[in-house]
């Protein structure tokens, strides 16, 4: 009874999951206080007694988690997910495993328990981070002359992860990091023989997880520790997962490898690129998860706010083709990446009507070409204005009425409504070039 129960929730929530399309990553630990990013400890490769003093420099305001909480709700957000731990082992919550952590060094709080509380508040579904490596271990980096501090560390983190899950209530999504077992290699960095290929086998993954469900039955888990969870989690590029199958892109401002906080980034996107890479993830049924990278005093900084303005205002005026919709036929499983009318802009879906965001725009008319059923109406949203609709040829339709040049800044939607659910049609043959394709 107990596990149908579980099942049941854990289905709800994932359908929440798959709803919701828009979320913000948060990557944020004492590596802020220099602002070269989150993994300046292994690759500026500096000593603890350099690296560890930092945390004596972490300030956050004591608004830092509300402010946040405000930025996620105006980008249009409908969950964050915070780096409670980071590779560097700087914990923001309490623990009694280390004292390496916000409550006990530096800000004297649990962050996490601030975080927590300003997403509640806000409405917002609660996210937590957790690598489950740690560099502060020797035997981390040389398993083979540590072997007993490997271990520990596994152990470290089993206990850190039941803390995470018993200490601030109803926790929405877990996303596990930092997999690779001990000795690995590692991107930026070289650690030698790994101790054991599996990366499942070192981190007890079954034990963990299934702490973890009892712990919080409806708690999503992403598949980064070795074991698939629910979810995918491709990162820094739009890559589905297969049928039916939960996931998330998740994806830097910058290009790579910089998700803490840069006080100079000068290899950014522009909130078109970024809007692209958002609508690309939700055509093909996937989130997309934006990373920002706080300051030392947990505030967002300019450069990040001058992206996430644009897409919050884009989001206000064009929500409902993002929220809630659905690849339907129009993107089938295996089917051509493109699809239909790719050199204009991606169809989104929810039943009948479809979302066409015109990354490409043609000027007063659309050529609506390889999609069916029948087109019924179609409206601008950013206006609000009806569109005119006339059938065509090869079963296309002229959608016309639309402004000279794009209404705005970033990419146009039009809303268009059709007999039934859309699909993606094939042409095939000849016929058409005498115009004689139905």
């Amino acid at each position: 009874m107990e596990r149908n129960k579980a099942h049941e929730g854990r289905a709800q929530k994932l359908e929440w999951f798959k709803q919701a399309r828009l979320g913000m990553f948060v990557h944020w630990g004492i590596h802020a206080v220099l602002g070269r990013g989150e993994q300046i400890l292994s690759r500026d490769v500096m000593p603890l007694t350099e690296f560890e003093p930092l945390a004596d420099e972490f300030r956050p305001r004591s608004d830092w988690a509300e402010r946040l909480a405000e930025d996620a709700v105006r980008a249009g957000m409908k969950y964050v997910v915070l780096t409670t731990r980071h590779h560097d082992g700087y914990c923001l919550f309490d623990t009694c495993t280390d004292s390496f952590n916000a409550a006990k060094t530096g800000p004297g709080r649990d962050l996490v328990a601030e975080y927590v509380q300003a997403l509640r508040a806000a409405g917002l579904k609660i996210g937590l981070y957790y690598s489950l490596m740690n560099w502060r271990w020797r035997g981390y980096w040389d398993a083979a002359s540590y072997p007993d501090e490997a271990q520990q560390m596994v152990s470290e983190a089993h206990a850190q992860v039941c803390e995470l899950m018993t200490n601030y209530g109803e926790i929405d999504v877990l996303w596990f990091d930092g997999g690779a077992p001990a000795g690995q290699r590692t991107p930026g960095q070289w650690a030698g023989e790994p101790m054991v290929e599996d990366q499942a086998a070192f981190w007890r993954a079954d034990e963990l997880l299934d702490m973890v469900r009892q712990l919080q039955p409806n708690a999503l888990l992403n598949n980064r520790s070795g074991l698939a969870g629910d979810f995918g989690t491709p990162e820094q590029q739009v890559q589905a997962e297969g049928e039916d199958r939960p996931w998330e892109t998740c994806m830097t401002l910058n290009f790579a490898p910089g998700w803490g906080y840069l006080r100079h980034s000068l290899a950014d996107k522009t909130p078109t690129e970024v809007l692209f890479h958002l609508v690309d993830s939700v055509r093909l049924g996937g989130n997309f998860l934006f990373n920002v990278g706080p300051r030392g005093d947990g505030l967002i900084d300019d450069r990040e706010r001058r992206v996430l303005a644009p897409i919050g205002e884009w989001m206000r005026l064009h929500g409902q083709a993002i929220y809630g919709t659905r690849p339907e036929r129009i993107y089938p499983r295996g089917g051509h990446p493109q699809g239909p009318m790719f050199h204009y802009g991606m169809w989104t879906c929810k039943g009948n009507a479809g979302y066409f965001t015109l990354f490409y725009y043609p000027g007063e008319e659309l050529i609506a070409s390889k999609i069916g059923p029948g087109i019924v109406s179609a409206q601008l949203l950013a206006t609000g204005e009806a569109l005119k609709v006339e059938p065509m040829s090869n079963g296309r339709t002229r959608i016309s009425g639309l402004p000279a040049k794009p209404p705005g800044p970033l990419a146009p939607v039009l809303k268009v409504q059709f007999e039934g659910p859309p699909y993606g049609v094939e042409t095939r043959g000849a016929q058409w070039l005498e115009g004689g394709f139905r």
